[in-house]
């Protein structure tokens, strides 16, 4: 049976229910802190929340792998700073063994096969002709006239002494007397003064004579230092008037000298002498120089040169100093002239290069302008500046290179150069063999430190692993951002052990050789500019690597914080809500019992 409520009371009995509902509610709300339990509070809302839950618990699973991924990157850069300091004390230990002395190395020379001529001297005259150069010398001379010989009679004499030679007496005898030194005519008197024979002797090859039918009889000397004295007898008297004698005269000196003998050569008119240091001519002059009277013949030649001027030529290391009036007056220089020509070198032009490594080449100018060479002697002079490897010739006079370390020797040039040297063999770069004779002890033991170091690079470079991977043994590191691995970081590792390095041992007497030496600095330098290059690019990747985490831990965050705030309840909101619901119960209770009330006053009346 139905029971039926009167209007108050139904209205009051809904109401009070619907109190005791929202109380549930918000009780429940208070319970779980949220507001949106189930789907059927809000759908939005809880679906969008749980997806932002699941893509930030999704995230927070990768920041595990994030921070492996931190770990390993210090790893690897923790190996690379140690790398780097076993790195620095291998290329101290080579530096100091290319300050270390060196022990005795030889290297394989490069050798020309041409064997070069030895230098000679020559220095030749700029005048136009030698016998208009300078002031001529003048002869002593004795002229018997022809009056004088017409008053001659039998028995006179003729007496003619020049300087301080012997007396030779000339005497005058009638036609076709034959005896020794006497004379009936002017020629006869120039036969007997210059080819008579006997005690009386003759004026020889010191004079030279001329004669004429009804002229005079000259007798001139051909030394330009000595004059004559005449004399004699007349049966009529003295000596005639016509029969007299002039003095010499010195005009200006040709002196040549070789350094440790000196002579001087007059020019004169004519009736040159070479024994006497006399010429009228080049060809007179090349004869004087030759002759065996004077100090220079044995070491210096002369030739005549351009028909009418003069060559004065010397051996190997002879000076030819050319001076005097004459010397001048010919365009001689007045300064030595030694070893300026060579048959080998003098016609050479071009250049010869010499580079050793990559130092700056050494260049050899041919030629007779300044500063280029020509002569043996020069050649040696500008070999004596060659610093990076010795440049000489040898005792067969080759060019030779003796090279300083194994650096490589590259011989190139001008080809008619290389050629005359006998180096077309070795154009091109030739690497010195190094034969160690006398080890140094202290590179040794420097080399065997230097090996022991490369043996620790390799041990530390394969120990710089982290959770099995190692970034310097050429592993390689993913490291993934997203939930969907769309977003990743690729880290490439690197083989940096002593061999990925470009580091070897050096083997052998390797340290022996500045140029070993030198190559292992470079290969050091390249290794601490490859491990310092590398250390700023896993910083970058490690830097990229924290940013990433810092970001994943704060969208993790946002997107939590988002989630809740789509479900959480407002407990301080909900808290006044059941403070009210609360309060409107107990309202509505009351006003229920009032409904009641009313229903029990109608059972009064009718009772």
């Amino acid at each position: 049976m139905s029971i039926t409520l009167s209007a108050g009371v139904r209205q009051n009995l809904l109401s009070l229910q619907d109190t005791a509902s929202l109380l549930a509610t918000t009780q429940n709300r208070l319970a779980t802190g949220k507001k949106v339990n189930t789907a059927l509070d809000n759908p939005t809302n809880f679906f969008t929340s749980q997806g932002l839950s699941n893509r930030a618990g999704d995230l927070n699973s990768l920041l595990d792998t994030i921070g492996q991924a931190q770990q390993t990157l210090k790893a690897a850069d923790t190996g690379l700073t140690s790398l780097t300091a076993l790195v620095q004390s291998a290329k101290s230990i080579a530096t100091q063994a290319q300050q270390a002395s060196k022990g005795g190395v030889n290297y394989t020379n490069i050798t020309g096969t041409v064997a070069i001529a030895l230098d000679t001297t020559a220095t030749t005259s700029s005048a136009s002709t030698v016998a208009a150069a300078g002031v001529a010398s003048v002869q002593a001379a004795s002229t018997l006239t022809h009056a004088a010989f017409a008053a001659l009679a039998n028995g006179d004499t003729l007496t003619y002494k020049l300087g301080s030679g012997s007396v030779v007496t000339a005497t005058f005898g009638a036609a076709g007397d034959n005896t020794t030194n006497t004379f009936n005519t002017e020629a006869q008197l120039v036969t007997v003064l210059t080819t008579g024979t006997g005690a009386s002797g003759n004026l020889g090859a010191t004079v030279t004579g001329t004669s004429s039918v009804g002229g005079s009889v000259v007798i001139t000397s051909a030394d330009v230092t000595n004059d004559f004295t005449l004399g004699g007898t007349q049966v009529s008297g003295t000596v005639a008037t016509g029969f007299t004698a002039a003095v010499h005269t010195l005009g200006d000196a040709l002196t040549i000298s070789d350094g440790t003998h000196s002579n001087s050569f007059y020019r004169v008119a004519s009736g040159a002498n070479a024994a006497n240091g006399t010429y009228s001519s080049a060809a007179n002059l090349v004869t004087a120089i030759a002759d065996t009277g004077n100090t220079i013949h044995s070491t210096i030649t002369g030739t005549v040169a351009n028909t009418t001027g003069i060559k004065l030529a010397a051996a190997n290391n002879v000076g030819i100093t050319v001076g005097g009036a004459t010397g001048a007056a010919l365009g001689f220089g007045t300064t030595e002239v030694k070893n300026n020509t060579n048959t080998t070198l003098g016609a050479l032009t071009g250049s010869l290069t010499v580079q050793v490594g990559a130092d700056a080449a050494n260049t050899l100018t041919f030629g007779t302008g300044n500063g280029q060479i020509s002569t043996l002697t020069g050649l040696n002079a500008a070999l004596a500046t060659f610093t990076d490897i010795t440049g000489s010739t040898d005792t067969g006079r080759h060019i030779n290179f003796a090279p300083t370390s194994s650096d490589g020797v590259t011989i190139g040039g001008t080809g008619s150069i290389v050629s005359a040297l006998g180096l077309s063999g070795s154009v091109g770069t030739t690497t010195p063999v190094a034969t160690v004779v006398t080890p140094n002890a202290t590179r040794t033991t420097l080399q065997g430190q230097f090996n022991a170091l490369l043996t620790q690079i390799d041990q530390l470079a394969h120990d710089s692993s982290y959770n099995g991977v190692n970034l310097l043994a050429g592993d390689n590191l993913k490291v993934t951002f997203n939930e969907s691995g769309s977003s990743s970081l690729t880290i490439s590792g690197v083989k940096f052990d002593s061999t990925g390095l470009g580091l070897s041992a050096i083997s052998g007497s390797g340290f022996q050789d500045n140029h070993n030496v030198d190559t292992t600095l470079t290969k050091l330098d390249t290794a601490l500019t490859s491990l310092r290059a590398q250390a700023s690019s896993f910083g970058s990747n490690l830097s990229t690597v924290q940013t990433r985490n810092d970001f994943t831990k704060n969208l993790v965050n946002v997107l939590q914080t988002g989630a809740d705030n789509l479900v959480l309840a407002d407990t301080n909101e909900e808290g006044a809500n059941l403070l009210a619901l609360q309060t409107r119960q107990s309202l509505s209770t009351t006003a229920l019992s009032l409904a009641n009330q009313s229903n029990q006053a109608v059972l009064k009346l009718l009772g």
